[in-house]
């Protein structure tokens, strides 16, 4: 049985959070590496250098949270997120870069991450956004945050008012996505809501996943209020 991150065991015993960093600089991937080793609810998955490298841990390997930089020799941390997502769907990716526009923002968001943050944001520590996605919470950087919504209003302003009606109507959540997110928006953990539904705990995330994928939703707290103003669950 999956245990969500972070979460205990039932002899009371901490689940320690899997972490992959891919990270080309070398002193940078030394230092995230010493963190997670010393992290208490950590335990370093990997820590490599190119793509290639962080596919084939991703692809051998349980990951709970993959740590990504963009620019790499070999390619783009964004191709690794992606097959994260297609290879291990209930985990998560965050960006850390110094890469700030806003087409690889969202390139890097479509493809699956959660969080991005800035290398040069010392609001928001390495632990710190750790620490944030296990409570179902984004880290971002709030230049990060002022890209999307800028980007949000610029696609909302040139799509016309009921052409944007009608791909909001589309969305739609199957039965069981519905009391997925009914019992998550209620209180109840991962592991409460697969007993309550008599499902499998590895299923939920999944069912999670794809929850924020239509409603394209980045966390529990939007995907709830996304769902809610659409009608498509009631609390």
């Amino acid at each position: 049985m999956a245990i969500n991150i972070g979460e205990p065991t039932e002899d009371g015993a901490s689940v320690p959070v899997r972490v992959l960093v891919l990270e080309d600089s070398q002193p940078l991937l030394d230092r995230f590496a010493r963190i997670i080793e010393t992290w208490p609810q950590g335990q370093l998955s990997g820590a490599v250098s190119s793509v290639a490298a962080a596919r084939r841990i991703i692809e051998t390997n349980p990951i709970d949270i993959l740590v990504a930089d963009l620019n790499l020799p070999d390619g783009n941390g964004i191709e690794a997120i992606s097959a994260l997502r297609v290879s291990q769907p209930e985990a998560h990716a965050v960006v850390i870069s110094v890469l700030s526009d806003g087409a690889t923002v969202l390139k890097a968001i479509q493809a699956g991450a959660c969080g991005y943050v800035l290398k040069d944001d010392t609001s928001i520590d390495f632990i710190n956004a750790l620490s944030m996605i296990r409570e179902g919470k984004s880290p971002m950087s709030a230049a990060i945050a002022r890209q999307i919504i800028e980007n949000l209003q610029t696609v909302t302003t040139d799509v016309p008012v009921q052409e944007h009606l009608v791909e909001e109507s589309t969305a739609s959540l199957t039965p069981r996505e519905q009391e997925v997110l009914t019992a998550i928006a209620r209180g109840f953990t991962y592991r409460e809501v697969a007993d309550i539904l008599n499902i499998s705990a590895q299923t939920v995330p999944v069912h999670v996943r794809n929850i924020y994928r239509k409603l394209d939703a980045g966390n529990r707290s939007e995907a709830v209020y996304e769902a809610t103003r659409q009608g498509l669950i009631e609390i």
